[in-house]
C-alpha cells in the first residue's frame, strides 16, 4: 500500500484544534459528522445542547471560554448551580429557610402582645437568649416584643459576660503572659456570644465601606458572605483588643478600686450593650422589607413604643452603677462613661445621616467600637505626655498631634479643592 503523503496543512490545523486535522494527523478515517462545522452549524448544536441542559453549551452560546471545570454537570452539580442561583450556596443556609423562621413566636400583633401580661424574667431570658449560647427554659423564645423589653437588661448581661471572660483572663495570666491570656479570654467571649456583635460590625463595614447609597448598603449587609472591609476590619479589631487588654496587667479585685484586665472587660462589656437603649428609642428602626429575616426585624420595630424611657433610664443607671461599683466615682469612670455617651451620640448622627436610622448590625458595630474605645483608654498613660514634655518641651511634645490633624483634614480639604477643576466629559465606556 502507498503511504499517505504527509500534508504541512494538517498539523496546522492541528494546532488550531481542528478535529477533523487530528483525525486526519492519526491516520483515522474521516467522518462528515467530524469535518469543521459552518458557523450556521455551530450555532444550531449550541442551541440543542442549550436546550438540553448542557453547561459547556449555554457557555459557548454565550461567548465564554471553555473549561474543562465547566463540563457537562451530573445531577447533584446542577440542583448545586440552581441553588446558588436561587440565592444560596453549598453549606450556606438559603434565604428560604431563613424566611421560614418567621418572627421568632407564635404571637404576631403587638397590640395583643401589649393587652396581655409580662414577665420581667421572661425578658431577662429572652436577652440572654439573644446575646449569648446559653441554653434558656423552654418557655422562652426570640420575641420581638420581650426582646425590646430586655434591652433594660443589656448592661447586666454584659456585666455577666464580662465575668464569665475575666475568669478564663485571671486563670491564663497565671500561666502565660498577659497577651496570651488575653487571647484565651477573648476566644471564650466569641464562642460564649456566638460572635454576634461581631457579626454585625463585619456587616456594618461591608455595608458602609462599600455601598455609595443606602440601597447599596442595605444590600450588602443583608449578604452573609464577608468581604474585604469585614474581613481587615475584624482582624484589626481582634489584635487591638487582644494587645490592649495585655497593656492593662493583671486583675485587681477591689469593691470601688479594681485594675487590671479583668475589671476592664466586666466594665466594658456592660457600658457599651447600654448604647443600644437610647439609639433604638431617639432613631428610627430601618427595616429592610427584602431581607429573609424583615419580618423578624418589622416587628421589633414596629415594636419600639415597648421601650419606654424608665428602661432606657434603668440601662444607663446600670451601666454607671458597674463603673462606679468597679473603679469608684473616680476621674477614670467619668472618662469611660463619657466615652461610652459620646460613641452612642456619634453613631445616632452618622446612623440617622447615611441608613436614616439604626438597625441590628449597626447596633452590633457600635457596641464592638464602644468596647475597643474603652480599652484603648484604660490603656493610655495620663502621666506620659507630661514626662515627654518636661524632656523636650511642649511644642516638640504636641507636634505629633498637629500633624494627625493635618492628616485628618487632608481627604476633606482635598475634596473642597477639587469641586472648583473643570470636569471632564462623560465617555461611554
Amino acid at each position: 500500500r502507498r503511504r499517505p503523503r504527509w500534508r504541512p496543512w494538517t498539523l496546522l490545523e492541528l494546532e488550531q484544534g481542528s478535529e477533523a486535522g487530528r483525525r486526519r494527523h492519526l491516520g483515522m478515517a474521516p467522518n462528515n459528522a467530524l469535518r469543521d462545522k459552518t458557523t450556521a452549524e455551530v450555532e444550531a448544536l449550541d442551541f440543542a445542547e442549550l436546550e438540553q441542559g448542557s453547561e459547556a453549551g449555554r457557555r459557548r452560546h454565550l461567548g465564554m471560554a471553555p473549561n474543562n471545570a465547566l463540563r457537562d454537570k451530573t445531577t447533584a452539580e446542577v440542583e448545586a448551580l440552581a441553588a446558588i442561583a436561587n440565592d444560596e450556596s453549598w453549606g450556606m443556609i438559603s434565604s428560604e429557610e431563613v424566611r421560614a423562621r418567621g418572627v421568632g413566636t407564635k404571637e404576631t400583633m403587638v397590640d395583643e402582645f401589649m393587652a396581655g401580661p409580662k414577665s420581667e424574667l421572661r425578658c431577662f431570658f429572652t436577652g440572654m437568649m439573644f446575646v449569648t449560647r446559653l441554653p434558656c427554659p423552654g418557655w422562652c423564645d426570640h420575641h420581638p416584643g420581650y426582646l425590646m423589653r430586655a434591652m433594660a437588661w443589656l448592661p447586666t448581661l454584659g456585666m455577666l459576660i464580662g465575668l464569665w471572660v475575666a475568669a478564663f483572663i485571671d486563670a491564663a495570666a497565671a500561666l502565660a503572659p498577659p497577651t496570651v491570656a488575653a487571647a484565651a479570654s477573648t476566644g471564650a467571649g466569641l464562642w460564649l456570644t456566638g460572635c454576634f456583635h461581631e457579626d454585625g460590625l463585619g456587616d456594618s463595614l461591608d455595608g458602609l465601606g462599600g455601598g455609595w447609597t443606602k440601597a447599596q448598603i442595605m444590600r450588602i449587609m443583608k449578604d452573609s458572605r464577608i468581604g474585604s472591609y469585614a474581613c481587615m476590619g475584624l482582624t484589626l479589631w481582634t489584635l487591638s483588643k487582644v494587645i490592649l487588654l495585655g497593656e492593662l496587667g493583671p486583675s485587681v479585685w477591689e469593691f470601688g478600686a479594681c485594675a487590671g484586665q479583668g475589671p476592664a472587660l466586666v466594665v466594658a462589656h456592660a457600658v457599651a450593650r447600654a448604647s443600644s437603649s437610647p439609639l433604638i428609642w431617639k432613631c428610627a428602626y430601618v427595616v429592610d422589607a427584602e431581607d429573609a429575616k424583615g419580618d423578624f426585624y418589622g416587628w421589633f420595630g414596629r415594636s419600639r413604643e415597648l421601650l419606654t424611657l424608665p428602661r432606657v433610664g434603668c440601662a444607663i443607671a446600670s451601666a454607671v452603677a458597674v463603673t462606679v461599683g468597679v473603679y469608684g466615682p473616680t476621674v477614670q469612670s467619668a472618662a469611660v462613661l463619657l466615652t461610652a455617651i459620646f460613641g452612642t451620640v456619634f453613631a445616632g448622627l452618622y446612623g440617622n445621616s447615611v441608613l436614616g436610622g439604626v438597625m441590628g448590625d449597626f447596633l452590633g458595630a457600635t457596641i464592638c467600637c464602644i468596647e475597643l474605645s474603652i480599652y484603648a483608654l484604660l490603656a493610655v498613660d495620663p502621666a506620659r505626655l507630661p514626662a515627654l514634655a518636661a524632656s523636650v518641651g511642649w511644642a516638640r511634645a504636641l507636634r505629633p498631634f498637629g500633624m494627625l490633624a493635618v492628616a485628618l483634614a487632608t481627604p476633606k480639604l482635598w475634596t473642597l479643592s477639587t469641586r472648583h477643576l473643570p470636569k471632564a466629559e462623560e465617555k461611554e465606556c
